[in-house]
Formats: C-alpha cells, sequence, structure tokens
C-alpha cells in the first residue's frame, strides 16, 4: 500500500523515500549514507536511479 500526492515534489520524495528504507533494511546502504540522502534532498535525488544526483551522497 503506497500513498500517492498531487504533488509531483512530495510524490518523488515519497517514492524515493520508500526506496531508501527498503536499501536501509537490506543492508544495501549504511545508516551514514540513507542520513546523507535525506538530509540534502532534493540535491541527492536521483529519480529512484533514473538519473544522476547533484550532490553525491552513497561512499561507494
Amino acid at each position: 500500500m503506497a500513498v500517492s500526492f498531487r504533488y509531483r515534489l512530495l510524490d518523488d520524495f515519497l517514492k524515493e523515500w520508500q526506496l531508501r528504507k527498503k536499501q536501509l533494511r537490506e543492508g544495501e546502504i549504511t545508516k551514514e549514507e540513507y542520513l546523507e540522502w535525506k538530509l540534502n534532498w532534493p540535491q541527492t535525488a536521483d529519480g529512484c536511479g533514473r538519473y544522476e544526483p547533484k550532490k553525491k551522497w552513497r561512499k561507494e
């Protein structure tokens, strides 16, 4: 079940947030990376992997 809003920016954030929480839960990203992504969004937004973020947030 997902929540959807008519406001594109909020909807984009919620979709990406859901992905980041899943990545954190499954160990794909660290707590530090998750916090960096969250605190610097929307500069760290990557459209759920569709494009490069303006600000790097992963340590890779």
